[in-house]
């Protein structure tokens, strides 16, 4: 309620200029929106074996085929999501040439950050000179995450292509290097090359388990190629020591190389020596863009390849009391059980997704029709995590500016359908069993949402 009344009063003082505000060198920008999701095919489940359905359910033993979850409940949910996002920009160009800026971003979703735990979107110092190109350094957001989310989000898939893969959102500790742009025959283009760090992550409570985490560390390479038809960008990134996970809008974050959990572990009877996780490495290559026919039709497409070392599920192991302590989840981890060994040990995946779309501009009204793909994954895990399946997510999208009312403000709505390969755990690349409107791969294998909403800039 709190968030709803904020929302309100933020887009009424909107209303008084249509471009932010502007103090001398310093500027105020940003974006605020109130949307309403309601899905079908939402359910629950139950398991004829505890440990398939256990959390958040991916896992399903290949060595036991016959374990599913079964459905206890299929309906509609509704689901809110207002957001508001501001930016302060300093900014002062010297008569040479040289500028010199500032720049903080905080968004909140809900009530809370948009993301759990980053308090900050941005929060950068740079330099620039046009011949020279710029230097950023600070809490900057990943190519990878802002530019996937920049090419889906007008076609409504924004959740299902920036927030899938292999890909980070924001680099809390980074130092960012553009080129100037370069002009040829044949169009313009610009280079960058990013490097982040972050604090390494120790979840031990006491002083009795060694101090072993990783320093994570990243290298985001990043094109952009442009002409009178075409936008093209490729991102690559490759990391080492950050945290595991197929969620696009994952920080930049350190992963706990801690003991490893074996059978019998979270009590006394848990593990007594010390074995230990492999260092995670990620990696994800994207190529995407825009292609206008006309003025009015524009293609939408993407390519991406990702790839995961694989992570062992750990924990804080405390000598002195015997057993684990805050377990941390691994990635595309084997089971103990079943794979002959006292521990889970992380195998390495790779997936190809895929994203189209086609945009068409009428006057104040926008259509719009998209698709991507989540395709199987490959890799060597007898324990199935969902790499054997895949996912169609599509939407139809209708956009109206509305001057009538308030000049930056607009009013959109769209269609959406998920459909799953089969019944069981989502697509490796998926964050979740129950990322897309909370249609779950092990309830249905597709269903129907309907988004509608309001958004102003400024």
């Amino acid at each position: 309620m709190k968030t709803r009344i904020l929302l309100a009063g933020l887009l009424g003082t909107l209303s008084l200029s249509a471009y932010g505000a502007q103090f001398g060198a310093l500027s105020l920008s940003g974006f605020a929106k109130d949307e309403i999701g309601v899905a079908n095919n939402v359910g629950n489940y139950e398991s004829n074996n505890a440990m398939a359905c256990y959390g958040d359910p991916r896992a399903v033993l290949s060595t036991h085929p016959n374990t599913y979850c079964y459905p206890t409940s299929v309906g509609t949910v509704t689901t809110p999501s207002p957001m508001i996002q501001v930016t302060a920009t300093l900014k002062h160009e010297f008569d040479n040439g040289v500028t010199l800026e500032g720049v903080a971003t905080h968004r909140m979703r809900n009530g809370g950050n948009d993301i759990v735990g980053q308090n900050w979107f941005e929060k950068y110092v740079g330099i620039s000179y046009p011949s020279l190109g710029s230097l950023m350094v600070g809490t900057q957001l990943a190519r990878a995450w802002s530019r996937q989310d920049g090419f889906s989000y007008p076609i409504g898939l924004s959740t299902a292509w920036s927030e899938t893969g292999a890909g980070f959102s924001l680099f809390q500790d980074s130092v960012r290097y553009t080129s100037r742009m370069f002009h040829t025959s044949f169009g313009k283009f610009t280079l960058e090359a990013t490097y982040a760090t972050n604090h390494p992550f120790n979840s031990y409570v006491g002083p009795n388990g060694p101090d072993l985490a990783p320093t994570p560390q990243m290298l985001e390479l990043f094109a952009q190629f442009s002409n009178h038809d075409n936008l093209i960008e490729f991102t690559f990134e490759t990391s080492h020591g950050a945290g595991q996970s197929s969620w696009g809008k994952n920080p930049f974050v350190g992963a706990p190389n801690l003991p490893v959990l074996g059978p019998g572990a979270g009590g006394a009877g848990g593990l007594s020596t010390n074995i230990y996780s492999s260092l995670p490495r990620q990696s994800v290559l994207i190529l995407e863009g825009d292609h206008w026919f006309t003025p009015k039709w524009m293609l939408t497409w993407g390519l991406r390849h990702s790839y995961w070392s694989g992570a062992a599920i750990t924990c804080g192991y405390d000598k002195a009391l015997g057993y684990c302590t805050y377990p941390s989840g691994g990635f595309n981890y084997a089971n103990a059980l079943y794979n002959t060994t006292s521990y889970q040990p992380g195998y390495s995946a790779s997936t190809n997704d895929f994203l189209l779309g086609l945009s068409h501009y009428r006057g104040l009204w926008t259509y719009t029709a998209g698709a991507v793909y989540l395709g199987r994954a490959r890799t060597d895990n007898p324990t199935q995590w969902g790499q054997s399946n895949w996912a169609v997510i599509s939407n139809f999208g209708l956009y109206r500016k509305m001057p009538e009312i308030y000049r930056n403000l607009s009013f959109y709505g769209g269609i959406g359908y998920v459909y799953y390969g089969h019944h069981g755990p989502a697509p490796l690349s998926q964050t979740s069993n129950a990322q897309f409107s909370g249609i779950n791969p092990w309830v249905s294998r597709s269903g129907e949402s309907l988004t509608l909403g309001a958004l102003v800039t400024f």
